[in-house]
C-alpha cells in the first residue's frame, strides 16, 4: 500500500520560505510543499527595495525568488494572500484568515520573518512611511521623485541606504538619530564616525542623540518636534528603529518563545515537527540568544531547516554573520561580530581615504571585520575569521 507524501507547509513569503521550498525540492523530496504568503506578490528579493527600487530607471520589478510558474513547475502549491492567524499544534491544522478550511500539515515551517516596529508618536500619519514591502519602496520613490524633503527617523543601514539614495536624487535628507552616532554599536566609534562623515559630506544632516516627541499633519508636510526643541518639516518621513517579531497568533499554541520563536541552531522548536527558521527564529544555544536579521543569515536558516527537517546532515558549516550595505558608492562589508573585548586594528587603507578594512581581534584570533571599498583585502579578513573559527572548533 502506497502512503501519502508528507504535508510539509512553510508559512512566509520572504527569502526564507524561498530558500526552505527550493532545498526540499534540490534534495528531491518527494513531499508535498505548500508556501503559504500573505503578500500578494510572489516571494521576492527585498534588499534591492531600500536601493536599486528607489534610483533604477524605469522603476524595475521586484526581483522575484519563487515565481508562480516556477512554483508550478517544481510541485510547489503557492497561495499567495494567505495570512495564517492560528495554529492547533495538536490537530497540526493552520487556521488562514478568510479561508474557511483550516490547513493541514505534517511538518511545519514558521518563516514570517519580522515587521516594521512604529513610534506611537508618528503612527496613523499618512506621510510617514516604513521600508519592508515592494509597496512601501514605490511609494518612497514616489515622494523621491517629487524632491520632497526627507526626515529618515532611525539611522540603520536601511536609514542611510535610503539617504544615499535621496541625496542621489538631489533630495534634502535628515537623520533623526536617537543614539549619540549611527552604528557606533554594531561598527564601533571609530567606523561610525568616518561612514557619518562620508554621509554628511554629501549633504546628509544628522540630529543625534534626540528623540521625536511630536508630530503634526500639516497638510503640505508633517512637522516633527525634537527633544532638543528642533522642529523639522518633511515631505516623506521613512521609519527605520528597528523590528518586531508578531507572535501573538502562537500565543496557547505551546511554541516556546522569546525574542521570535525559540528553537536549535537546525530550527527545530519545542513542539514534535514544528520548525522556524529567518528573521523569526531565535536560536537558543549554551544559554545565549541569537537571532538572525540580515539576508545571508535568512538564506543559510533556511536550508538548513530544510536539511533539518529531513533528517540530514549538512556539511560542517561556520557562522560568519556576514552581511553587506551599499549606500551610494560606498560598498560596506561586515562579517563576524566586534565583542566588548576585541580590539580594532588597521589592515588596509586609511578611514580617511573612503577605502580600507578593519579587523576586530581577541589576541591573535580575528572576530570580526568591516570593509568599506576594499572587496579584494576584506576576502583576506574574511578567511582569516574562518581560519581562527576553525582552530577555535578544534
Amino acid at each position: 500500500m502506497a502512503f501519502p507524501p508528507e504535508r510539509v507547509v512553510i508559512i512566509g513569503g520572504g527569502v526564507t520560505a524561498a530558500r526552505t521550498a527550493h532545498t526540499l525540492r534540490d534534495l528531491d523530496e518527494p513531499c508535498a510543499i505548500t508556501v503559504l504568503s500573505e503578500e500578494a506578490l510572489p516571494p521576492y528579493d527585498r534588499p534591492p527595495l531600500s536601493k536599486e527600487a528607489l534610483l533604477t530607471e524605469p522603476a524595475p520589478p521586484p526581483t522575484t525568488l519563487l515565481s508562480l510558474d516556477e512554483a508550478a513547475a517544481r510541485g510547489i502549491d503557492l497561495r499567495l494572500g494567505h495570512r495564517v492567524v492560528g495554529l492547533d499544534a495538536a490537530a497540526r491544522l493552520l487556521k488562514v484568515d478568510r479561508v474557511e478550511e483550516p490547513v493541514p500539515y505534517d511538518k511545519l515551517v514558521i518563516a514570517t520573518g519580522a515587521r516594521a516596529r512604529s513610534l506611537p508618536v508618528l503612527e496613523g500619519l499618512p506621510r510617514v512611511h516604513h521600508l519592508r514591502t515592494a509597496e512601501d519602496a514605490a511609494r518612497i520613490r514616489s515622494a523621491l521623485e517629487s524632491h520632497e524633503r526627507l526626515v529618515l527617523v532611525g539611522g540603520g543601514f536601511i536609514g542611510l541606504e535610503v539617504a544615499a539614495a535621496a541625496r542621489i536624487r538631489g533630495v534634502e535628507v535628515t537623520v533623526v538619530e536617537v543614539a549619540p552616532r549611527p552604528l557606533a554599536g554594531v561598527l564601533g566609534e571609530e567606523v561610525a564616525m568616518h561612514l557619518q562623515q562620508w554621509h554628511s559630506d554629501r549633504g546628509v544632516r544628522f540630529h543625534c542623540g534626540v528623540s521625536i516627541t511630536g508630530a503634526i499633519d500639516r497638510g503640505t508636510h508633517v512637522e516633527l518636534s525634537l527633544d532638543d526643541g528642533t522642529v523639522l518639516e518633511a515631505g516623506c518621513v521613512v521609519l527605520g528603529v528597528g523590528v518586531h517579531r508578531e507572535l501573538d497568533w502562537i500565543a496557547g499554541t505551546g511554541i516556546e518563545t522569546h525574542l521570535g520563536v525559540v528553537c536549535d541552531h537546525n530550527g527545530r522548536t519545542n513542539i514534535p515537527e514544528v520548525f522556524a527558521a529567518g528573521d523569526i527564529a531565535c536560536v537558543h544555544d549554551g544559554g545565549a540568544c541569537r537571532g538572525g536579521s540580515h539576508w545571508t543569515a535568512a538564506v543559510e536558516s533556511g536550508q538548513r531547516v530544510a536539511y533539518g527537517l529531513l533528517g540530514l546532515e549538512q556539511e560542517q558549516e561556520i557562522d560568519e554573520a556576514y552581511f553587506w550595505s551599499y549606500q551610494g558608492d560606498l560598498r560596506l562589508m561586515s562579517v563576524g561580530h566586534r565583542t566588548p573585548s576585541s580590539v580594532m586594528h588597521l589592515v588596509s587603507g586609511d578611514l580617511a581615504s573612503g577605502k580600507f578594512v578593519v579587523e576586530w581581534r581577541e589576541g591573535d584570533a580575528v572576530a570580526g571585520a568591516v570593509a568599506v571599498n576594499s572587496a579584494r583585502d576584506f576576502l583576506h579578513s574574511r578567511m582569516a575569521l574562518r581560519g581562527s573559527k576553525g582552530a577555535l572548533a578544534r
